[in-house]
């Protein structure tokens, strides 16, 4: 067998159904073996586009992510791509395509060092340089990228050492799990952080997507609920818990939060971090959380233990391991006094809701944001996915859109912050599970990125919905230089850009909303069909979403 042959064997061995690439030349004997193999191969319409994708198919299948394309160029896209999953700890497993090793580095096509490209977004990095070696490779960065603290790794594959015979065959079957389970938390460990949680008046937990990676969502609920503790999320650890649980207090922080999330932050005596790394915006710039709060922190990863605020119990330890054996150790502990904090904390959030019902109820045009969210909420099953870009439409997202199911039931890209990401997520997501109802929303800003992977959607037969926020600008940025500089450049569209006509043109189905009371069908037909479809909205330009301005 050809080395290429043994590589696609070991990840069919290992469970990988799903692999997202852009074709090549150099990858050509990987291809040949893909195409005698049971995995299926999208093609996206770059290579950062097929990283993106593979992030979003690990974070909802909780396995390993794959993405290919060719070196040079292609890493450099694909580290384009690889930015969120590096900043989210999302397992994904890059391969890049090199010429033969004969001449590369004497100005061959597409010649560059794609290990050095790589190397900011990567955990580790391998260049096999023997057919005998690939499978070692690629087995080595596959286990890397699940084990411990899951993360993007990349394999660079010469095409004559593709092509070339081996002699070690496939190797064994590697575990792409990356949810099942880590180092225990010590006995002292969870004495004290229960100690944290009797001893307090007032305390929180504040859920990051460490909470989601460790599949601990359930045991989160169920502490929350017999201690009758309070929960606040970081915006990408939405979904921790279900939003409309009366302990949930939705997204603490700067931008699309809730203001009961903050004030409860604000207010703690105690505070337990889960899997969350109280960066800049879940803080308010590291003014949110009291000094003089008892303050524990549990993560995998130690280089955020005690990075932003020292802790006074800090636990290196598996999410889910350490929230069951907290809740086992508190099962005999009598927490009844706290039922009227939390049946204050639901009244609270459903008043802080009520501020804004005008908003959500909305009639006007053109459209408010926020009564996007409503009819969102509205048409999307519980079951279902939203992911959101950031920016604009992730403030209010943020904000007002509940998961109502413990788990992942929102994206964002938090990890790196990009506007770009949320069509290929979503449509990365429905590649993973394709009855799942996913809807992706995008501001026309973001959406310009990978609006050609419309086309990748309907040709891969992944009928996403794509809901365009057109408010023929760069909302935020407008906002911020108007507020700081007293200056609009280069924030504004095209005003007569239509994507539901772009969005036809690539064989979705595309309508343009401009009416709110369109909105409800529009996304129910949306839903209902077996091909993807994007909504051009048009949306107010000086709607203020939920944010805390510098």
């Amino acid at each position: 067998m050809t080395a290429a042959e043994d590589l696609v064997a070991t990840l069919e061995d290992s469970g990988v159904d799903t692999v997202f690439g852009f074709p090549c030349e150099q990858l050509e004997p990987y291809y040949a073996a893909l195409a005698e193999s049971e995995i299926r191969h999208v093609h996206p319409r770059s290579e950062a586009s097929a990283a993106m994708m593979a992030d979003a198919y690990a974070r909802v299948t909780g396995t390993l992510g794959v993405c290919d394309g060719v070196g040079g160029p292609g890493a450099a896209y694909t580290g384009v791509g690889l930015t969120e999953a590096d900043g989210a700890s999302s397992p994904v497993l890059a391969l890049t395509g090199d010429n033969d090793r004969a001449f590369r580095g004497r100005e061959a096509i597409q010649d560059a060092d794609n290990e050095a490209i790589l190397a900011p977004h990567v955990a580790a990095s391998y260049d096999p340089e023997s057919p005998e070696r690939v499978v070692e490779a690629v087995r080595a960065a596959a286990r890397e990228a699940v084990a411990g603290v899951p993360g993007p790794t990349h394999v660079n594959l010469p095409e004559d050492v593709l092509a070339g015979e081996s002699e070690s065959g496939p190797g064994a079957a590697v575990e792409t799990r990356f949810d099942d389970g880590g180092p225990a938390p010590s006995r002292d460990d969870v004495t004290a952080l229960a100690e944290v949680l009797t001893a307090a008046e007032r305390p929180v937990l504040v859920a990051g997507e460490g909470v989601l990676r460790a599949g601990a969502a359930d045991a989160l609920s169920a502490l929350a609920a017999d201690t009758n503790t309070p929960v606040v999320t970081s915006m990408n650890g939405k979904g921790a818990v279900a939003e409309d649980e009366p302990y949930a207090a939705g997204v603490v922080g700067r931008w699309g939060f809730c203001e009961v999330a903050n004030d409860l932050v604000e207010d703690a005596d105690a505070i337990v971090g889960l899997g969350c790394r109280f960066g800049e915006l879940s803080t308010v710039g590291w003014s949110l959380l009291p000094a003089d709060a008892t303050m524990a922190h549990v993560d995998l990863d130690p280089h955020w233990l005690g990075r932003n605020y020292d802790a006074d119990v800090a636990v290196q330890a598996d999410i889910r391991a350490t929230v069951e054996a907290v809740r086992e150790a508190l099962l005999s502990t009598d927490f009844g006094d706290g039922r009227e904090r939390i049946e204050q904390v639901a009244a609270d959030r459903e008043s802080w809701r009520g501020e804004y019902a005008g908003r959500l109820e909305s009639d006007r045009t053109p459209i408010d944001p926020a009564r996007i969210v409503s009819e969102l909420q509205a048409a999307i099953p519980d079951d279902g996915l939203l992911v959101s870009a950031t920016s604009f439409p992730g403030f209010f997202t943020g904000a007002f859109y509940e998961v109502r199911q413990p788990g992942v039931g929102y994206i964002q890209a938090r990890g790196s912050d990009g506007i770009n990401c949320a069509l290929p997520q979503a449509i990365g997501a429905k590649a993973a599970d394709p009855d799942r109802p996913v809807v992706a929303v995008s501001g026309d800003g973001g959406i310009g990125y990978h609006i050609s992977d419309l086309e990748t959607a309907v040709r891969d037969d992944l009928p996403v919905v794509v809901v365009v926020w057109n408010n023929q600008s760069l909302a935020s940025s407008k906002a911020s230089q108007l507020t700081n500089y007293g200056v609009d450049i280069s924030t504004d569209f095209e005003p007569e850009t239509d994507y539901a006509a772009v969005a036809r043109g690539f064989g979705c189905a595309g309508s343009v909303v401009t009416d709110p009371a369109e909105l409800a069908d529009e996304l129910a037909d949306a839903l209902a069909r077996d091909r993807p479809t994007l909504l051009d909205v048009q949306v107010d330009p000086g709607a203020v979403p939920p944010v805390i301005a510098d």
